[in-house]
């Protein structure tokens, strides 16, 4: 593992403390929902034995239903309803390059606060419909220093979000929510964990 020393320990202490807590949440929660899937199977089965143990349904009670559903049902007149289609939202580069010009921030001020390559940078700049890595559209965050709610809507035009139950993903929400945007200490906090660098 590398490590970077920049991060206090008093702070990573507190990061580790964050993603346990989450973790541990969404781990009952899982087990709650399993438990409950189990429990209405269970059930099932319970009344299905039951109900086959005291005989089922007559012959007479099994045709009255097939004849009731062999009956056809008399056409309706249906009423052609309008679809109203939403209109088609601001793709990921029109959303970043928005923020961007509305700071009056450079270019090169933000490719080189992401750790961006200054090729991407442009090629990202010159395609509306650039589809970003996930890494990439969390450096460009961190670079403009987002909240987490401006991240979170920002990731979402590019198909992402941070997800309550991944570790990387929670490492990176607690940097955002702590004003910790700088790309190497958000990196040492990813590596902290074992889990992959931007």
């Amino acid at each position: 593992m590398r490590h970077f020393k920049k991060l206090k320990k008093s702070f990573l202490d507190d990061l580790s403390s964050y993603v346990n807590t989450y973790k541990s949440l969404h781990g009952s929660e899982h087990n709650a929902v399993v438990e409950d899937a189990y429990s209405a199977i269970e059930e099932f089965y319970e009344e299905s034995r039951a109900f086959n143990a005291a005989g089922g349904f007559s012959t007479g009670a099994a045709k009255s239903v097939v004849m009731r559903e062999s009956v056809p049902m008399a056409p309706q007149q249906t009423q052609e309803i309008p679809i109203v289609l939403p209109e088609k939202q601001p793709t990921f580069q029109q959303n970043l390059f928005a923020i961007i010009d509305s700071r009056g921030v450079k270019d090169s001020a933000v490719y080189k606060k992401a750790d961006i390559d200054r090729r991407l940078f442009a090629k990202i700049r010159a395609d509306i419909d650039y589809h970003p890595s996930k890494s990439t559209a969390v450096k460009l965050c961190l670079a403009l220093g987002l909240d987490i709610a401006q991240t979170e809507r920002l990731l979402e035009t590019a198909g992402y979000c941070l997800s309550l139950s991944d570790t990387a993903d929670l490492v990176v929400r607690y940097c955002i929510e702590h004003g910790t945007f700088k790309i190497m200490e958000v990196n040492e906090a990813l590596d902290y964990f074992g889990e992959a660098v931007l």
